[in-house]
């Protein structure tokens, strides 16, 4: 018994156990600490562990890793049959041109970004053209919705800027310790998760 329901903050990652074949963690936490993510406070900072096969990277913050570790990475994905996944996350403000580089080497299915505020739209639209070369189907992003007094409106503008600057966008609703039955319950918010968690 164990895992994130329990608050464990992680050790080395052993495949198969709490998640499904083909998930990799080669690393735990992440050195930001945002107010409404609970990975610094139960995993620390950023560690890195050995890095076991799989092609779906489920690491908080992989870009957070030193350059040795994340180029050790690639090259285990560059062995698997199955295209990469990276739905743990790679953090637009880490994104650098070398970590584009190293993405061209593999064959990958979906790169996942994260917006959670308006203040992350200049990082965004950097790593957008950084990532120029790719296509739409290659580039999702998390969107975090219905955090502080954001109404399904403002929501809504945020998830189409993200799709117009060349993302898939995933809307994920806030439900932190103080969400409330206006995000939780309310329809209009039902509506807009139905609606933007289908990329189709």
């Amino acid at each position: 018994i164990g895992g994130p329901a329990f608050n464990d903050p992680g050790g080395e990652f052993i495949p198969g156990r709490f998640v499904k074949p083909g998930v990799t963690v080669t690393s735990r936490g992440c050195p930001k600490a945002c107010p409404f993510c609970l990975v610094p406070q139960r995993e620390g900072r950023i560690r890195e562990l050995q890095i076991k096969d799989g092609w779906n990277v489920f690491d908080n913050n992989l870009l957070a890793c030193s350059r040795d570790h994340i180029e050790m990475v690639f090259d285990m994905l560059r062995r698997q049959r199955t295209a990469a996944q990276f739905t743990g996350g790679l953090d637009k403000t880490l994104l650098k041109p070398w970590h584009i580089d190293l993405l061209k080497s593999i064959r990958f299915k979906r790169a996942w970004f994260a917006l959670d505020s308006e203040m992350g739209f200049p990082a965004l639209e950097r790593a957008a053209d950084l990532l120029s070369d790719f296509s739409k189907e290659k580039k999702y992003c998390y969107v975090l919705v219905g955090y502080g007094d954001e109404t399904p409106t403002e929501a809504e503008d945020r998830l189409m800027r993200v799709f117009n600057l060349g993302f898939m966008p995933f809307s994920m609703l806030y439900r932190g310790p103080e969400a409330t039955f206006r995000t939780h319950r309310n329809p209009e918010w039902r509506k807009l998760i139905r609606v933007w968690c289908n990329p189709a």
